[in-house]
């Protein structure tokens, strides 16, 4: 019988639909994927065995795991983690799956000096190897059989911990950006979650689609932009958008960094803010805005700063919602605008070859 989490079944039957986008033409003649892509549940199936598992997810902050035992743990497409600084000062990330019956062995974040499974009460070294399996029978008999959490690749780049779910790629692409992004001097001030009633790829769409949406969409922020001078650039797995600025918040530029699949890096002025945008089923996904700064912080500076955050977000939400019912209509077709819209057409091509490597 064929299972429904054959990632290969599942390929085969959507292949009409991820056919219908080519990713040879160029912007002029290409048409964006169709509205499956974005509302189907089994291509979310799909890019749990593809997207999400051939490139590294930006799960968490250094900080958080700066000392000894302390942990953080998420999920990414029902894959759970835990990240931890171990008794050797290693960074370390595993599946967040006790070895004996399943279940999650650490919530939330801390500092701890073993990890208990709350189930039977396994317990697990930080390095992850079981430490005590209680009334179980002999733990040699378990260590012998190299029983313990199971690992996951894990590394940091600037402030951020990554892991990886399949076999890892490097970050080559991406490090010509670290010297521009300056984050050396940055802490981490901030955090706000937002929920959005749409599919995790249309919030990345309107990310990427090269300022287009900006002066009808943003027009506060537009005051601050010099929008005629809005510009993008493509890299390997990523791409950058730039935009002078009027000074204040914002500073003399404006960066906007877009890293394959679901992280971006905004970097203006004092500032800089991350979103990692984590899928919840078709048409919904969860959006995390970390926020740093350079330098001493006023209280009042910090709000202000956030509210003007949440407002540009509050006006992407509206948005995003309406375009989630249109691909829902069956009456989608699609365009791209190619003055605009070179990063969005990037990002449907890497999302094409994540979906063709699966059948490599």
């Amino acid at each position: 019988m064929t299972r429904m989490t054959d990632a290969i079944p599942v390929r085969e039957r959507l292949r009409s639909e991820i056919e219908r986008f080519d990713p040879q033409l160029d912007i002029e003649m290409a048409k964006p994927p169709p509205g499956a892509w974005y509302t189907d549940a089994r291509f979310l199936e799909l890019e749990q065995h593809t997207t999400f598992s051939r490139h590294w997810q930006f799960v968490g902050r250094s900080d958080q795991v700066g000392a000894t035992g302390s942990f953080f743990t998420g999920t990414v497409l029902n894959r759970p983690y835990l990240v931890v600084r171990d008794e050797d000062d290693e960074l370390r990330a595993f599946y967040n799956v006790c070895a004996h019956h399943g279940t999650k062995v650490a919530s939330g974040c801390g500092s701890a000096s073993e990890f208990t499974c709350p189930y039977h009460g396994w317990q697990y070294h930080l390095s992850g190897g079981l430490k005590r399996a209680p009334r179980a029978g002999a733990v040699e008999a378990f260590r012998k059989r190299t029983v313990g959490l199971k690992p996951l690749p894990v590394i940091t780049w600037g402030p951020f911990v990554l892991v990886h779910f399949g076999t890892p790629s490097h970050l080559d692409g991406i490090e010509t950006e670290r010297e521009s992004l300056a984050m050396e001097s940055l802490r981490f001030v901030a955090q706000r979650v937002f929920d959005l009633p749409c599919n995790w790829k249309v919030f990345v769409d309107n990310y990427v689609d090269g300022g287009y949406h900006v002066p009808l969409m943003h027009k506060d922020l537009t005051e601050s932009l010099e929008i005629d001078a809005y510009s993008s650039r493509l890299g390997d797995g990523y791409s950058v958008q730039t935009c002078p600025s009027k000074g204040g918040r914002l500073g003399d530029l404006a960066k906007y960094l877009f890293v394959h699949p679901n992280f971006m890096i905004n970097r203006y002025g004092s500032w800089m803010d991350t979103n990692l945008v984590l899928p919840d089923g078709p048409d919904r996904c969860t959006v995390v805005f970390d926020y740093y700064h350079d330098g001493p912080l006023d209280e009042k500076v910090l709000a202000r700063a956030l509210d003007d955050s949440k407002q540009v977000q509050l006006e992407d939400t509206e948005i995003v919602s309406l375009v989630q019912e249109g691909l829902a209509s069956g009456a989608y077709e699609g365009l791209y605008a190619p003055r605009f819209e070179q990063p969005m057409l990037q990002f449907h091509r890497m999302l094409a070859a994540d979906f063709a490597a699966q059948a490599d």
